[in-house]
């Protein structure tokens, strides 16, 4: 057999585990990372966009990525997308001054994952980041850290503060986030 038919065999055989490697991280981490997007957006609909199109880079750079850091790593990417997504809002805002945004029809959702949700989206993209991953995706502060590529004494704090800035929204006193 020439060289060249064994290297593309060869390369065929690589392309195909690692697309069956990419399958089996799709079948678990797609749906997780949704309502992860969901938890950091608000919107279903958005978040599903942006899940597919963390797992769509995630899958590009899948070769350099080892096993156990493709789920931080495409919640990372995924992270990215929603803070270049709130940056583009926030430019929107400014040069628009138009703050009577429709809102989004939650109406099939519970009455407590909306309270929850609502109080998540004052807190800026990287608070709101870490406080979701601590409290539903139950990772570690080192866990988080590495997943946002941040201080883990960032970390804590962001943390804390998005906490102590949730019990004020959800006990109806509001304020400035410190």
């Amino acid at each position: 057999m020439p060289i060249q038919e064994l290297v593309s065999t060869k390369e065929r055989r690589l392309t195909s585990e690692r697309d069956e490697e990419f399958r089996d991280f799709f079948a678990a981490e797609a749906e997780p990372l949704r309502r992860f997007a969901t938890f950091l957006t608000g919107d279903s609909h958005q978040a599903a966009d942006l899940a597919q199109e963390a797992l769509v880079r995630t899958y590009r750079h899948w070769k350099r990525i080892e096993g156990d850091e493709a789920g931080p790593y495409a919640r990372r990417i995924l992270v990215n997308l929603v803070r270049s997504e709130h940056r583009k809002v926030l430019v929107r805002r400014k040069h628009d001054r138009a703050t009577d945004q429709p809102t989004v029809n939650h109406s099939e959702r519970v009455d407590e994952w909306l309270r929850v949700s609502k109080a998540l989206e004052v807190l800026p993209p990287m608070r709101r980041a870490a406080v979701v991953l601590r409290f539903y995706e139950d990772m570690s502060e080192a866990d988080i850290a590495r997943t946002l590529d941040r201080p883990a004494g960032t970390i804590k704090s962001d943390i804390h503060r998005g906490l102590a800035r949730l019990r004020r929204e959800l006990e109806g006193a509001g304020g400035e986030d410190s």
